[in-house]
């Protein structure tokens, strides 16, 4: 098998512009392409971070039928589909069949699913946004500009930012880089046991909030609680529960009427066109109180014992959410608009009420935002700093600099 020259696409043009105003349909695939030296048999080798995550029918059929149906080249008489983990090279095979094998399990699992995803009328604005050259007209990615403070003085390719990018790039800019790059993480400590449980409690309540129809949350919390996709140790699932029936005193349910908006890990895109930056938020509930937008993040913690932060600089996601209301960027009356932090203990529930248009809150919102922004902005180097924080770092391996680091 050797790598091909042009990989394989498949175009499909209907006589004249269809119903949706096309006139050609293309499928393309990513991966590393293989061919036997008489073209019989094609190989689509897929990169993963590593094997486990059943891969669905549909996905495998798109792509078997892309693979045997696909040009440039004369069809082959057998295609391969083959997953390979980056981390230990462990291989999965997703299909290995004939040709019309692979077009029988297209109409079977494909040919529906696609149909529907077309037919679908809906945007999902998200990082895909940055290379988008209908971006500047979506209507689903509304232009906010100046809220970053920052103006772009000289051109670069567009870029995407949040909370969590900004935090990754203060305590070093190579981290941020790296995670953006996709590269596998070390597992062991992405899943480090209080932040799995914290990402368990914010997946039981997303869910729990998107139920319809819309129930407030109660002291009661069922003994499998914890979502199949994190494990959990004996110790953390206890005082995960714990933490979530703290949440049912201030669950903001017990008080929406029926028709009000309630919008569980919803995903906000906004462009700033002077920074020419995508901002990506992803606040943990966002709802209605009346006319009025409420923004609110729920953090829990293992300890009872406070301290006081500003809560706009020990959560950056917080500020941007202030700006986001104040600049009137999510609509609704100003009267009533909020932004909400809810801090979980086993000992109960803190909940601390941000008004977006006090003047002296929207100019810390302001500083807070522009720290994080400023110098990432105009960063082309993404440089390592190294120190105590690479023992902790989840992409360590990939870094020169980090057995410095380690070693300070």
């Amino acid at each position: 098998m050797a790598e091909v020259e042009e990989p394989w696409v498949y175009r499909y043009q209907p006589d004249g512009r269809d119903h949706r105003g096309a006139d050609e349909y293309r499928i393309t695939l990513w991966g590393r392409f293989l061919s036997s030296p008489d073209g019989s048999v094609r190989e689509l080798r897929v990169p993963a971070y590593r094997l486990g995550k059943p891969v669905s029918d549909v996905r495998r059929a798109v792509t078997a039928f892309v693979m045997a149906e696909g040009t440039p080249g004369p069809p082959p008489e057998r295609v391969r589909v083959l997953r390979f983990a980056l981390l230990d090279g462990r291989t999965e095979v997703l299909f290995n069949g004939t040709r019309d094998e692979a077009v029988a399990l297209y109409r079977e699992h494909g040919s529906k699913a696609l149909t529907e995803l077309l037919d679908r009328p809906e945007y999902r604005p998200g990082s895909a946004c940055i290379g988008c050259s209908y971006l500047t007209t979506c209507p689903a990615v509304p232009k906010a500009p100046g809220l970053l403070g920052v103006r772009s003085e000289q051109p670069r390719p567009r870029r995407s930012w949040s909370a969590t990018n900004g935090r990754s790039y203060r305590t070093c800019p190579a981290r941020d880089h790296l995670r953006r790059l996709r590269l596998p993480a070390a597992r062991e400590l992405e899943a480090a046991p209080d932040a799995e449980r914290g990402r368990a409690v914010h997946a039981y309540l997303a869910a729990q909030h998107s139920a319809h129809p819309v129930t407030p949350c109660t002291p009661h919390v069922p003994a499998h609680w914890v979502p199949e996709r994190y494990e959990l140790t004996d110790e953390q699932r206890r005082l995960g529960a714990t933490l979530l029936r703290r949440h049912a005193a201030v669950c903001p349910l017990r008080h929406l009427r029926d028709d009000d908006t309630l919008l569980a890990e919803q995903r906000l895109v906004h462009h700033d066109t002077e920074a020419d930056v995508l901002i990506i938020a992803d606040p943990d509930l966002l709802y209605r109180d009346g006319e009025s937008w409420v923004w609110r993040e729920v953090k829990s913690s293992s300890r009872n014992k406070r301290w006081w932060r500003d809560p706009l600089r020990a959560y950056p996601q917080l500020a941007l959410g202030v700006l986001l209301i104040s600049h009137m960027e999510l609509g609704g009356a100003r009267s009533g608009a909020r932004v909400e932090l809810e801090v979980l203990r086993p000992g109960g529930a803190d909940l601390e009420i941000i008004d977006p248009y006090t003047p002296a809150v929207r100019e810390t919102a302001d500083e807070v935002v522009r720290d994080h922004v400023r110098d990432w902005h105009q960063d082309d180097l993404f440089a390592p700093q190294p120190g105590e924080h690479c023992g902790t770092c989840e992409v360590s391996r990939w870094c020169a600099a980090a057995s410095v680091g380690a070693a300070a």
